[in-house]
């Protein structure tokens, strides 16, 4: 049968098949390495999303078929049968091909085991922060290896153009008449244009939204080909908010937010405390706990022992928040949700705090009135453009970054956080004697490259089994090394730095998870885990001793942008609030919701509503709305249709909320 194909069909088929073959087996690789774990529950889904997948990746081998195919067609004296200069052009493209889909892979992969998603257009936001990317790029990934893996595909490449090139010259051409050479190239533009649209029964072609027909966006990544879905990212960037839809709503929202005079027409949204006649006015530290997840504490039940010193503070005049969630994962995003009070909800490939149209913002920061303010942070401030939205927004903002320190650099993320809490302890010691502080220790230790410094600490490396470790979401020993570092430095800081100081018995200390890093499944957890919310759930401790007499956990759903309102309530100071952060310490209980930001945040996020016993989650626009429960939480629990009326009543509050937050950003300038 082969031999009676013309050797330009023989040519790009052999091409074809084999770019597939390899596509398909770095898809197989992508399965075995990151998604094994899920095959056991998600395995329908997981073949339905392979099948989805090796369909892009038949579409990206036709197209990377094009050009070769343009060639030989070229007439004498650029006839690919005997031009050195078409046979060059053939070699150099397929050797560019080989370099091209082994960058793209190895940065996909790298990008998916940092990220937990596949690579796309939101990768240019490491390129705004050349030097710390790079740096963390060479300290987290064997860079020398993958360097050499990329000149080994590159002569694969060239050599495998050769052989082809050699093949196609070698071969005879048959005789036919235009009959049927038509039906040839019939049937080979009928085959191409089924490869092309990857459906047979429809003309509309295979999208990228196709390989997200599951609420877990790790299953929708097996049906993505990064190559594809980075460009198709590329095209669709984001969406502004809809003024109307911000009307519309209002009414719910005001309600939700507790606003003292609504006016739908204004689009008011102002609340205002009093404060009590305290004549004494507390000190605030907080502490911005990197990486770190709810399911990494013992609090949460997880047994390992990575967090016995924070574990123990949440029960020593403490509140502590175990239905705490940030509305939206990365430190970026954390950052400006916390000193916004409204959730990062920015998409289509950058963050909040890159964006120059929204530097401008009102920020609760400024409501501690007449206090020192103090931000310590062991890199660079300009990483995501940090610093402009700190020293633009908070008045009087005293900025500490790793320039600043008289401390060895030990990674890409800057000092090592004991140094970091050093300095800050000694700043803070100092500005105490003068009148309050509200102060911010942004940690980075708890994140890859996870470096353990050398240094006089006593703090002590432990490998325990790693099979029972990941029972419970460790990854594997650095990763739970570097989240028992953070809790040894938060230890060190509170009970050796700060007992005895100026500042011991009237201080209130934040500590707060900035997201969650990719682990395993954690069996001990309940609805954060099995809901795919583990990466928004992370604790939230409020120690304050002298002014929280009696440890109390605080069973409300509580939010990031929640952090400034009740601190400030809690400290009994006056304060404007015209954000979307609530003072926890008044929640309605008909109006106990959080929302949570994140999918495809490229093209197509999806957003969700977490209440007492319900959570529902629909893509940005509203399509595809699903009510879980989080009593018997299970993706595969959905309760849409079994509970109309309460997934329409959250879809709507979810619509409005995801409006007024893409509203606000826009229109809440200091």
């Amino acid at each position: 049968m082969l031999a009676r194909l013309t050797p330009r069909v023989r040519m790009l088929l052999t091409l074809v098949l084999v770019v597939f073959s390899i596509l398909a087996l770095l898809r197989i690789g992508f399965f075995l390495y990151f998604l094994r774990p899920q095959a056991a529950m998600h395995g329908e889904a997981l073949w339905r999303a392979f099948w989805i997948g090796v369909r892009f990746d038949l579409r990206l081998a036709l197209l990377v078929m094009l050009p070769v195919a343009a060639l030989s067609f070229l007439p004498w004296p650029l006839r690919l049968r005997d031009s050195r200069l078409s046979g060059g052009l053939l070699t150099g493209y397929l050797t560019v091909v080989a370099l091209a889909l082994t960058s793209f892979y190895v940065a996909d992969f790298a990008h998916f085991a940092y990220l937990g998603e596949r690579i796309n257009i939101t990768v240019k936001e490491f390129f705004n922060d050349q030097r710390d990317s790079m740096l963390m790029v060479w300290q987290s990934y064997p860079v020398v290896r993958l360097a050499l893996l990329l000149a080994v595909s590159g002569y694969i490449g060239y050599r495998f153009a050769g052989w082809l090139l050699a093949r196609y010259r070698s071969q005879v051409w048959p005789q036919r008449g235009w009959p049927a050479r038509l039906m040839v190239v019939g049937v080979c533009l009928a085959l191409f244009c089924v490869g092309i649209l990857g459906k047979v029964t429809s003309v509309v072609p295979l999208r990228w939204s196709n390989a997200f027909f599951s609420g877990n966006v790790q299953i929708s990544s097996l049906g993505l080909n990064p190559v594809m879905y980075f460009f198709d990212t590329y095209s669709n960037q984001g969406t502004s908010y809809d003024r109307e839809q911000v009307r519309a709503h209002y009414d719910q929202i005001s309600r939700y937010l507790g606003v003292d005079e609504p006016d739908a027409e204004a689009l008011n949204f102002v609340r205002r405390s009093a404060g009590n006649d305290n004549t004494t006015r507390p000190n605030v530290v907080f502490i911005m706990l990197e990486s770190l997840g709810a399911n990494r504490l013992g609090l949460y039940g997880n047994p390992t022992g990575a967090t016995p010193h924070l574990d123990a503070l949440a029960n020593n005049q403490s509140l502590f928040f175990p239905r705490f969630l940030v509305p939206a994962s990365g430190t970026a995003r954390t950052v400006f949700g916390l000193v916004t009070s409204i959730p990062d909800v920015s998409w289509g490939g950058s963050t909040s705090s890159r964006n120059p149209v929204i530097i401008d913002q009102y920020t609760l920061v400024n409501e501690f009135e007449d206090y020192h303010k103090l931000y310590f942070i062991g890199g660079d401030a300009g990483w995501a453009n940090i610093r402009g939205l700190l020293e633009h927004n908070i008045h009087g903002l005293e900025l500490w970054e790793q320039k600043d320190f008289n401390a060895p650099t030990v990674d890409v993320w800057g000092i090592s956080d004991r140094e970091l809490f050093k300095a800050a302890h000694q700043r803070a010691n100092e500005v105490a004697k003068d009148g309050p502080f509200v102060m911010f220790i942004q940690t980075a230790a708890n994140h890859r490259p996870y470096t353990i410094p050398v240094d006089d600490s006593g703090f002590e490396i432990k490998q325990p089994d790693m099979d029972e470790l990941s029972k419970y979401t460790w990854l594997d020993h650095a990763q739970y090394n570097a989240a028992r570092l953070l809790d040894f430095n938060i230890n060190y800081y509170l009970t050796e730095l700060v007992a005895g100081s100026e500042y011991e018995r009237n201080t209130i200390f934040v500590l707060y998870g900035d997201h969650n890093t990719r682990g395993t499944f954690g069996q001990h957890m309940s609805w954060s885990e099995y809901l795919g919310l583990d990466g928004y759930h992370v604790p939230f401790i409020i120690h304050a001793p002298g002014i929280i007499e009696e440890a109390r956990v605080m069973d409300v759903n509580a939010s990031l942008v929640d952090i400034l309102p009740t601190v400030l309530e809690l400290a009994g100071l006056p304060y404007e609030n015209r954000t979307m952060g609530r003072n926890l310490f008044d929640i309605d209980p008909d109006w106990n919701y959080v929302t949570v930001f994140g999918g495809d945040r490229s093209v197509r996020p999806s957003i969700g509503l977490i209440g007492a016993e319900h959570y529902l989650q629909m893509y940005y626009n509203g399509e595809q709305p699903r009510l879980y429960s989080l009593l018997e939480p299970s993706l595969d629990n959905e309760r849409t249709e079994l509970e109309p009326e309460k997934a329409a009543q959250m879809k709507n509050l979810l619509e409005g909320l995801y409006e007024t937050q893409r509203y606000m950003l826009h229109h809440n300038k200091k």
